[in-house]
């Protein structure tokens, strides 16, 4: 009996450290040994995916954080510069498209300001609908659209620039006038009648100002050219009337199609 006892604890001590028999709280458990666990967890760390950066952002974009904000840049060269350009900008589209509603014509002149709106409010749809619109393609369209209206205005110059009284090779007739047509600019964009009656002859006119800033012409080609103007001048002139009907108004654009002209009967 005693030789077996010692023979069994010879034989568990001969054996190997790493194949000790496991405790009878692990066989009950069912825990694997501590290496075991290392080569499972390593295992799951391997199996899950690597990190992806956000559509948009680079990984080096992630890594290096919200870029650096410029003082100088941001907080006083942008308020400043945009207000100003921003300034300069509606300066020069005013002025280039007052150029070319002066020198489209009184009818000519509807027409261009309709194009110019529908244009306007057709672009601004087109960037509300496109809120994914990138901001270099929003200036490129800007900046189109801007030269489009400065090389409108520069067109237009010549032909927008208000005529001198007295232009276009128009001779006044010598000779005492026969008779005397005053005419009255009133403020509200109109004459003192609609009809005046005059001797045919040489009729000197007298533009009276009563207040704003008004041209007389005749539509007659016979007489292009003769042109008063007030408040600047010049206020008085003659013409040589032959008997019949003719027809005086203000070339300020506007003025006519608001009423500004009349019937002048020479006989």
């Amino acid at each position: 009996m005693t030789d077996n006892v010692q023979t069994d604890e010879t034989d568990q001590a001969d054996a190997p450290a790493g194949d000790a028999p496991a405790t009878d709280e692990q066989a009950t458990s069912g825990e694997q040994p501590e290496n075991g666990e290392e080569a499972a967890s390593g295992e799951e760390l391997e199996a899950e995916p690597p990190f992806e950066a956000a559509e948009g952002e680079s990984p080096a974009e992630l890594e290096a954080g919200a870029p650096a904000v410029d003082p100088v840049r941001d907080r006083l060269l942008l308020p400043i510069a945009l207000p100003l350009l921003s300034m300069l900008a509606v300066f020069l589209y005013v002025v280039n498209l007052s150029r070319v509603f002066l020198a489209s014509g009184e009818n000519t002149s509807v027409l261009v300001g309709t194009i110019v709106t529908v244009a306007i409010l057709a672009g601004g749809a087109a960037i509300s609908a496109s809120p994914r619109l990138r901001s270099s393609t929003l200036v490129m369209v800007l900046a189109g659209f801007m030269v489009v209206i400065l090389s409108a205005g520069l067109l237009s110059l010549g032909p927008s620039e208000e005529k001198k009284a007295g232009g276009g090779g128009f001779k006044q007739p010598a000779g005492p006038p026969v008779g005397t047509l005053e005419v009255d600019a009133l403020p509200s964009l109109s004459f003192q009648a609609k009809d005046f009656s005059v001797p045919a002859g040489i009729i000197q006119i007298n533009y009276n100002d009563l207040g704003g800033t008004h041209t007389l012409t005749f539509t007659d080609p016979k007489l292009s050219g003769f042109q008063l103007a007030v408040p600047q001048g010049p206020k008085t002139g003659k013409v040589d009337l032959k008997p019949g009907t003719y027809t005086i108004y203000c070339t300020i654009p506007g003025h006519r199609a608001a009423g500004m002209q009349a019937t002048v009967t020479a006989g």
